[in-house]
């Protein structure tokens, strides 16, 4: 029996890299639509295909037509809150829309889209369930809620599963992004250089291991529902107490540079995964100093 066919946008970053690796290992056909913006091909694996486009390109309608996905990961997106407007609004709308479209002409049967703790803004409830009001304070969150209701727009054709990933860190992770401060830290330090650290450090974040952000993503492909999902730990960490962590399990000292404090920047951040728990029966399974380890692992590699 012919194993079902999955395509995988932004296949080649850091979640879509693992996300395609397990994918593969569940013997699933895998097609990787990835325009190399933000990562490259050194990790891909030779089981997968590969197509190099943009998810906004008017051609992807043709491009999924040839592919015949059963499902599609929508992974692909400008992901830095700090992108100008105009390539955030072209990348994560438009390009969504246009997938999601291209879904719909080509009986796709169920779409999953990764979203972001960026559409909440700053919450006042906590810890933040699906239900918390949003109302995001960056063009990046502004454009991951749209590409929420576009989903939802499409329900009457597909399942569409909509995850909001709070903070996702692990091997492969680039030191580069600024949502990446696990890795940055990390990175830092092991090169003898002081972190930045924007504020007075005691914004809060969600961190979750990318393994338990890819098992709630293969979960969700074993039980197609229309869904709204967030993805985190359910507990919080200040940034300069994940600073102190890092240093301590690096066996360097914590200091930092402090800089001021940026505007779109909220100050906690602390998910619910109850919900996610009793839909598709998930729970993170891997400690933030477990994590680190095998974080910190892969960055002295």
């Amino acid at each position: 029996m012919k194993s079902k066919t999955i395509l995988v946008t932004g296949g080649t970053g850091f979640i879509g890299n693992h996300l395609v690796n397990k994918l593969i290992s569940l013997n699933y056909q895998v097609v990787v639509i990835d325009d190399l913006s933000a990562s490259d091909k050194t990790n891909f694996p030779k089981q997968a295909k590969f197509i190099k486009a943009k998810v906004q390109d008017p051609k992807l309608n043709k491009i999924i037509k040839s592919i015949k996905p059963e499902v599609i990961f929508h992974l692909a997106a400008e992901n830095s809150v700090s992108s100008p407007v105009n390539k955030t609004l072209t990348s994560n709308v438009i390009g969504t829309y246009n997938l999601l479209n291209s879904a719909k002409n080509n009986q796709v049967k169920h779409f999953i889209f990764t979203s972001s703790a960026a559409v909440y803004g700053e919450s006042k409830v906590f810890p933040i369930k699906e239900t918390h009001p949003t109302k995001p304070i960056s063009a990046y969150g502004i454009s991951k809620l749209t590409g929420e209701l576009y989903c939802q727009q499409f329900r009457e054709f597909f399942k569409t599963s909509i995850f909001r990933f709070a903070n996702v860190y692990g091997p492969g992770q680039s030191s580069l992004n600024e949502g990446g401060v696990v890795a940055i830290f990390i990175n830092q330090l092991l090169n003898n250089k002081k972190p930045f650290i924007y504020g007075d450090g005691y914004q809060t974040r969600d961190f979750i291991y990318v393994s338990d952000v890819v098992d709630a993503l293969i979960l969700s492909l074993k039980k197609p529902q229309n869904t709204t999902l967030n993805i985190g730990s359910n507990s919080e960490v200040s940034i300069l107490a994940l600073l102190k962590l890092i240093a301590k399990l690096l066996n360097e000292p914590a200091d930092f540079i402090k800089k001021p404090q940026r505007l779109i920047e909220i100050k906690k951040s602390l998910f619910s995964f109850k919900l996610a728990q009793e839909t598709l029966d998930w729970q993170p399974t891997t400690s933030l100093k477990k994590g680190l380890l095998k974080t910190i692992e892969y960055f002295k590699e």
